[in-house]
């Protein structure tokens, strides 16, 4: 062997493993500050989500990030608010630093990164899969230009809001679908490490169609002989959209035909609300009179987890319009006081079967405690009763006369869907 060589390459490999070194010293700083600054969000995001005495706005933050959520929005209601401004302003952001959001903000991802660790050290790695995020979000967007945005719940920041409204959940099946997405997101980060991140999650995929899309626009502008179409976004998007607009066609079909529940006040008509509604749960946290509760699926699988009314214990305050005011998606449109009042959530029927006045007993609370003055009675000449009216011009359906009704198990006066 010549020694002159051998010393060459030992020069070469000290300088080569010198330079490594100094690389791993250059990277090591980076990507602390990054964890910090992901582990404080994620913090922050949990904090934001927690209802305030006093105010809800805050509770909007989160979900209102996702450009996803905000553009299926945006095509689906044609309405523009401030969930919907603040999701399009970080897609801008995306537009122009790729997968921005992923690597600093996004609290699921944060979590998903985590458990992706734990995953690496258990020496699991990530399968060759396709890019199902992709198609979702093209499926959703394609979706939302008829107004019924197919996998909106899908997005990973209304999962992460979800989880934070379990203590509001009463049952045991509707905590475990409430908990379902971001359970199984952790579980596939352990066992296959960065597959939600890189393969299944919409809105990361979102920013990459952005990314291309902002890539393609560039290319058209600088004129240059390369085409975008050899990547396939062109198929693809044409794909999935066409894909989106037939099965939201035939899911509003179902749906329109489907018997509705009773809604929070300001939501939008029964065949879109389903697909709108993202699950996030914020209604339910803002609500003070706490009586917005999580569909278990009474009303078919489509309604799982979308906000329903429950009278039973208490009603619809005349001055709140908080619920109305953190709807990331626009399933519930925000409403001031004012139209609050002029909104009809539904309309009370009696039974004089259950009702004290039908027994010859007294009872007027359901009219004392009207904050509309909807209700009054009618005196029968042949029952020789007093029987209640309900005025539907008046009465907006808030469930006042359903929470003070004295009789048990079952109310005789029941507030139904219109």
């Amino acid at each position: 062997a010549n020694p002159q060589a051998t010393g060459g390459v030992s020069r070469l490999s000290d300088s080569g493993d010198a330079h490594l070194d100094s690389t791993d010293r250059r990277q090591r700083p980076q990507r602390t500050p990054r964890q910090i600054v992901r582990v404080t969000l994620l913090v922050i995001a949990v904090l934001l989500l927690l209802p305030l005495p006093k105010g809800t706005p805050l509770l909007l933050v989160v979900p209102a990030l996702s450009p996803l959520v905000a553009l299926a929005a945006l095509l689906s209601t044609w309405t523009f608010h401030l969930a919907t401004a603040i999701g399009l302003l970080v897609g801008v952001i995306v537009l122009i630093r790729k997968r921005w959001f992923c690597r600093w903000v996004c609290p699921t991802g944060t979590c998903a990164e985590l458990t992706s660790k734990l995953g690496h050290r258990l020496h699991r790695r990530c399968p060759r899969v396709p890019l199902i995020g992709q198609w979702i979000a093209l499926l959703t967007l394609g979706g939302a230009v008829l107004g019924y945005p197919l996998l909106l719940w899908l997005d990973p920041l209304t999962m992460f809001s979800g989880v934070l409204g379990l203590r509001y959940v009463k049952t045991v099946p509707a905590i475990t679908w409430n908990a379902m997405g971001i359970v199984v997101i952790l579980v596939l980060s352990v066992v296959w490490p960065g597959i939600w991140c890189a393969r299944l999650c919409p809105l990361g995929a979102f920013q990459d169609l952005l990314s291309r899309l902002n890539r393609v626009v560039t290319k058209l502008v600088t004129r240059s002989r390369h085409s975008e179409t050899s990547e396939g976004l062109p198929r693809r998007a044409i794909v999935g959209a066409v894909t989106g607009i037939s099965l939201a066609a035939v899911v509003r079909r179902v749906r329109a035909s489907t018997a509705s529940p009773l809604r929070p006040p300001g939501a939008v008509d029964e065949a879109e609300f389903t697909g709108l509604c993202v699950r996030c749960g914020n209604c339910l946290r803002a609500c003070p009179a706490h009586i917005i509760r999580p569909d278990r699926g009474e009303h078919g699988i489509a309604g799982l987890l979308t906000p329903t009314l429950d009278f039973k214990q208490d009603y619809c305050r005349k001055d709140c319009n908080k619920c109305t005011q953190v709807c990331p998606s626009g399933a519930i449109v925000p409403l001031t006081t004012e139209q609050k009042q002029q909104t009809s959530i539904g309309l009370p029927r009696v039974n004089m079967n259950l009702c004290l006045l039908g027994d010859d007993r007294e009872c007027s609370l359901c009219r004392s405690w009207c904050p509309y003055e909807a209700i009054t009675y009618k005196f029968s000449q042949i029952e020789y009763t007093l029987t209640p009216k309900i005025d539907p011009e008046k009465c907006t359906g808030c469930g006042a006369c359903e929470a003070v009704c004295p009789t048990s198990p079952a109310k005789a006066i029941v507030v139904y869907p219109l």
